[in-house]
C-alpha cells in the first residue's frame, strides 16, 4: 500500500508536466526517480506500477487543466519564466548520468540542442482550431505519447504543433469521455511501441542517450522564453528552478 501511494503521488506531477507546453513528462519522471521503473512497467504491462502512476497522472492532468492553463492565459510571461526555470535546472538530472564528457557525448548534447530547438514552437502561438476530427485525437495521442516519456520533449508542445492542445485540455477539463478514450487509446498504443526502444537504449547506450537527452532538455527551453523580462519574471524563474532543486534535494 505504501508503494501504491508513493507511485500515485509521484504520478500527479507527472500528469501536470504532460499538460504543460515546454515541460517534459519524461524529465519529471527522471526527477522523481521513477523513469526506468515506468519504462519497464509499460514494456511488461505491470499493472501494479502503471495503475497508481496512471491514476495520479490523470488527477494531475485534471488539476492542471483547471488551474495552470488559466495562469498561462492570464499571466503568460510569468508562467513562461517559471517553466524556463523548471526546464533549465532539469538538465542537471540527465547531465549527472553522463559518464564522460568526451567528443561523442558533447556532439550528442549539441545534436539534442539543435533537434529540440527546431522542433520547439512558441507556446504563445496556441490557437483554437475549431472542430477537430475525432481520429486526430487518437493520432495525436499516438505521436504525443513519445514525447510524454522521452525527457526533453514536451507532450504539451507536441499537441500545440499538432493543433490539438486546446482540444485535449478542454476535453480533460470538461470530462469529454469519448474524446479522452480515443486520445488515451492513442497514448497507450504509442507507449507500448516506444517503451521497447527506450528500454534497449537505456541498457546498451545509457551515457550516450543521457547526453542526447540533456541536449533535448536545453534546446526545448526555446518554447518558453518570456516575451518580457522584469523583476517578476526573474523571481518566477528562480522559483521554477527551486522547485526542481527541492524535488531532487533528497537524492544529493
Amino acid at each position: 500500500m505504501d508503494d501504491f501511494l508513493e507511485l500515485f503521488l509521484k504520478g500527479i506531477p507527472l500528469g501536470i508536466a504532460n499538460t504543460l507546453p515546454g515541460v517534459s513528462g519524461g524529465t519529471m519522471a527522471l526527477i522523481l526517480k521513477i523513469y526506468e521503473r515506468l519504462i519497464r512497467g509499460i514494456k511488461r504491462i505491470e499493472v501494479v506500477v502503471l495503475a497508481p502512476i496512471g491514476l495520479g497522472a490523470v488527477l494531475g492532468a485534471f488539476v492542471s487543466s483547471k488551474v495552470i492553463v488559466n495562469l498561462l492565459d492570464n499571466y503568460p510571461s510569468l508562467m513562461f519564466a517559471f517553466l524556463l526555470g523548471l526546464i533549465l535546472v532539469s538538465s542537471k538530472i540527465t547531465g549527472q548520468e553522463i559518464e564522460e564528457f568526451d567528443l561523442n557525448s558533447i556532439a550528442l548534447i549539441g545534436l539534442g540542442i539543435v533537434v529540440a530547438y527546431f522542433y520547439s514552437g512558441e507556446v504563445a502561438q496556441v490557437v483554437s482550431g475549431g472542430e477537430i476530427a475525432l481520429i486526430r485525437f487518437f493520432m495525436g495521442g499516438l505521436i504525443g505519447s513519445i514525447a510524454m516519456i522521452l525527457p526533453g520533449i514536451s507532450g504539451g508542445t507536441i499537441l500545440v504543433i499538432l493543433g490539438l492542445y486546446q482540444g485535449v485540455i478542454g476535453a480533460i477539463s470538461n470530462l469529454e469521455l469519448f474524446t479522452l478514450i480515443l486520445f488515451g487509446l492513442g497514448v497507450g498504443s504509442g507507449l507500448l511501441l516506444f517503451s521497447w526502444l527506450l528500454s534497449f537504449l537505456l541498457v546498451r547506450y545509457r551515457s550516450l542517450l543521457m547526453s542526447f537527452l540533456t541536449g533535448l532538455i536545453l534546446g526545448s527551453s526555446r518554447s518558453v522564453i518570456p516575451a518580457t523580462i522584469g523583476l517578476a519574471e526573474v523571481i518566477t524563474f528562480v522559483l521554477g528552478g527551486l522547485c526542481i532543486f527541492l524535488l531532487t534535494i533528497n537524492d544529493q
